[in-house]
C-alpha cells in the first residue's frame, strides 16, 4: 500500500509543480487553488500516509487502507476538476467540487480510523508481512 500511495503522491506533485510553473510564466494565477489542492491534498497528505503505511503494516493490510486509497484517488481528481468549474463558473460545478471533496474527508476519516484502531498492532503475517521478514532475516 505504501508504494501505491508514493507513486500517487509523486504524480500528484508532478502535476501540482508543473501547474505553478505554467502559472508563473504566463503570470495568470486564476487557478492557484487547484495548484494548492493537488500539493497538498495530493502529494504532502499522500506521502505522509504512505510513510504512515510502511511504519505500521498492520494499517496496510487492512480494508481501510484499501478504502482511503480508492476514496483519496478518486475524490481529488473530482475535487480538482470542480474547483476548476467553480472557478470558471460552469455549470454544475458545485455538485462536482462538493462530491470529490466528501470523497477526499471520507479517506481521511479512513485513514483516521485506520490510525487509532491499526498503529502499533502487529501486522497480520500477510505479503506484506513475509516480504519484510524476509527482508530483515537477509539484512
Amino acid at each position: 500500500m505504501a508504494k501505491h500511495l508514493l507513486r500517487c503522491a509523486v504524480l500528484y506533485a508532478l502535476l501540482g509543480i508543473g501547474m505553478g510553473i505554467v502559472m508563473a510564466a504566463s503570470g495568470d494565477f486564476t487557478n492557484k487553488g487547484i495548484h494548492v489542492h493537488l500539493n497538498l491534498v495530493g502529494w504532502v497528505s499522500m506521502a505522509l500516509m504512505a510513510m504512515a503505511y510502511q511504519v505500521f503494516p498492520a494499517m496496510a493490510d487492512s480494508m481501510l487502507a484499501k478504502v482511503q486509497f480508492w476514496l483519496h484517488n478518486l475524490g481529488l481528481p473530482l475535487m480538482a476538476v470542480g474547483i476548476y468549474a467553480v472557478v470558471h463558473r460552469l455549470p454544475m460545478a458545485e455538485p462536482i467540487v462538493g462530491s470529490g471533496s466528501l470523497m477526499v474527508a471520507l479517506a481521511f476519516l479512513a485513514f483516521a480510523f485506520n490510525v487509532w484502531r491499526n498503529a502499533g498492532q502487529p501486522a497480520e503475517l500477510g505479503a506484506s508481512s513475509q516480504r519484510t521478514a524476509v527482508t530483515l532475516a537477509s539484512a
